[in-house]
């Protein structure tokens, strides 16, 4: 990206990296430094040596300043991203330095909402992209019960208005919910959503990812790191279910194979997945532990995948308003898994293979022609995945086989 030029100044703004962050000097007196690719975002170093992140904007007339969290535990890409939701806020007329403590203002009642009930919920990615991507802006700053149904129907209306009609449903049903969840817990005396209509009748549709979309999705994935990042590039190029990958541990690696046992498969039959030259890499990557390979304690399998998934989803949005694209379709952790087989077939994999890689009986070997196929089809597992693999690192334009 190119570094922003600020008008009122006549020289060139550097972009923030993480290097530079790092190296980042401390001195007898506090330094802020910019960065060039948000506009009012900075970098702040005390003499402590304490660094964080900070949005400097005007609104009415003034200037205002919105610290947005310290450095490490906020990422740089987490730091522009929420420097970008303040910044939308300001484009609908909300000052974004609010109160996120108070339970009457809607980012923390409905953030209250996310972690107590959201997070438990399969849905869960979706209402949280949904939250960061129109909610916020929208009512981040208002307090719940100054929210009417003239506020809802103003919000749908611009998002049918940017050619998103199901997003529109979709953020109305999260709006719904939310408003139920609230008065059950007395933050709200009325639920302006009731007696409102989806803005459209939808048809239902089963969704994978476009090549386009799998090229964001790598990016973000990236930018989430270890454990959700790799977790989610794991899950796509090895065509398994979320909760196989997971729980995955070191003990299930047969040198080049991973083997799922059957008390750990959705069919009670034991697995083996070829490890594609791609999935290997991503394996090198991962801190080795006595247990599980996506974990974050050592101890246990990661958690809150839905709610993980929304923040990723919120990166992806990111990266297509970057290139100048329009809102992403919400997907559901289970579209890799339906992405992938679309991508193996494209490749010409066969469906019996597809589906022996995959551990299911669907069609080819469903019934009595599965009991008595006792062939375990590895070679054309293994050739399936990496040519999955090969197409996957052609979209992201890195090397995974």
């Amino acid at each position: 990206m190119l570094p922003q030029r600020y008008p009122e100044r006549d020289y060139m703004v550097a972009s923030l990296t993480k290097v530079s962050i790092d190296k980042a000097s401390v001195g007898q007196d506090r330094k802020e430094t910019p960065d060039g690719s948000v506009p009012g975002l900075y970098l702040v170093v005390q003499p402590s040596g304490v660094k964080s992140f900070a949005l400097r904007y005007r609104y009415g007339g003034k200037s205002k300043k919105l610290t947005l969290g310290r450095y490490p535990t906020l990422s740089l890409a987490d730091a522009r991203q929420k420097a970008r939701q303040a910044k939308e806020q300001l484009s609908y007329g909300n000052n974004p330095a609010r109160s996120t403590d108070n339970p009457e203002m809607f980012e923390a009642a409905f953030q209250s909402f996310i972690d107590r009930h959201v997070s438990q919920n399969k849905s869960g990615s979706e209402t949280v992209r949904i939250f960061h991507h129109d909610l916020l802006p929208a009512f981040g700053s208002r307090r719940i019960s100054d929210i009417s149904k003239r506020d809802m129907n103003a919000l749908m209306d611009r998002i049918v208005d940017r050619g998103s009609p199901v997003m529109a449903n979709r953020t109305l049903s999260a709006m719904r919910k939310f408003f139920v969840w609230a008065v059950s817990r007395d933050l709200a005396q009325h639920n302006p959503c009731e007696g409102l209509k989806p803005p459209v009748r939808e048809k239902s549709r089963e969704r994978i990812l476009t090549d386009e979309e799998i090229s964001w999705f790598w990016k973000a994935s990236n930018d989430m790191g270890y454990p959700y990042g790799t977790y989610f590039q794991f899950l796509l190029l090895s065509a398994q279910r979320r909760a196989e990958v997971s729980d995955m541990t070191f003990d299930e690696l047969e040198d080049d194979v991973w083997k799922i046992p059957g008390e750990r498969s959705k069919n009670g039959k034991s697995h083996s997945v070829p490890l594609s030259d791609g999935l290997q890499d991503l394996i090198a990557g991962i801190p080795h532990t006595e247990s599980y390979l996506f974990t974050s304690s050592g101890k246990q399998p990661i958690g809150n995948l839905g709610r993980a998934a929304g923040r990723l989803q919120v990166r992806m949005q990111a990266y297509a308003n970057e290139d100048g694209k329009g809102d992403i379709q919400h997907w559901r952790l289970h579209d890799l898994r339906r992405t992938a087989a679309s991508g193996m077939a494209r490749c010409g994999v066969f469906q019996e293979v597809i589906e022996r890689v995959q551990n299911r009986s669907s069609g080819a070997f469903a019934g009595v022609a599965g009991i008595y196929n006792r062939y375990e089809y590895e070679k054309e597992k293994r050739k399936a995945l990496t040519n999955f693999s090969t197409m996957i690192s052609e979209f992201t334009e890195e090397k995974h086989v």
